[in-house]
C-alpha cells in the first residue's frame, strides 16, 4: 500500500508539470483546451514539486511529511480549480491525499500531529 501511494503522489506531481509547460510554451498539449497564465503555470509546478517531495519524504519515513502531502493537495486543488474543465481528474488523487493523512493521523492517534 506505501508504493501504490507514493506511486499516486509522483504521477499526480508529475502530472502537475503540464501546467508549466503549456503556461510558457515549452510544449503544445492539445488535451489542456483552457489557457494557462505564466503566474499560474508557476503555482502548477510548485504543486507538483511539492508533491514529489511529499513523496520522497513519505518513502524516507520522514516525520512530518503529511504536512507538507496537505499543503501540497490544497495548492494542487486551488490550481484544478482554475482550470476545472480540463484538470478536474485531478480532484481524486487530492481526495486520496487528504484520506491517507486523515486515516495516519487517526491510526496514531492525538501525538501524530508531531511526526509521520
Amino acid at each position: 500500500m506505501r508504493w501504490i501511494f507514493a506511486a499516486v503522489l509522483i504521477l499526480h506531481g508529475l502530472i502537475h508539470f503540464m501546467g508549466p509547460a503549456k503556461a510558457f510554451g515549452w510544449a503544445e498539449l492539445a488535451q489542456l483546451q483552457m489557457p494557462i497564465s505564466r503566474a499560474s503555470g508557476l503555482l502548477w509546478g510548485v504543486a507538483g514539486l511539492a508533491l514529489l517531495a511529499t513523496a520522497a519524504l513519505y518513502l524516507l519515513g520522514i516525520r512530518g511529511w503529511w504536512t507538507l502531502a496537505l499543503g501540497a493537495a490544497v495548492l494542487s486543488q486551488v490550481v484544478i480549480l482554475g482550470s476545472w474543465n480540463d484538470a478536474r481528474i485531478g480532484t481524486l488523487p487530492n481526495v486520496v491525499i487528504a484520506a491517507v493523512v486523515l486515516a495516519t493521523l487517526l491510526a496514531r492517534g492525538e501525538g501524530s500531529l508531531g511526526g509521520g
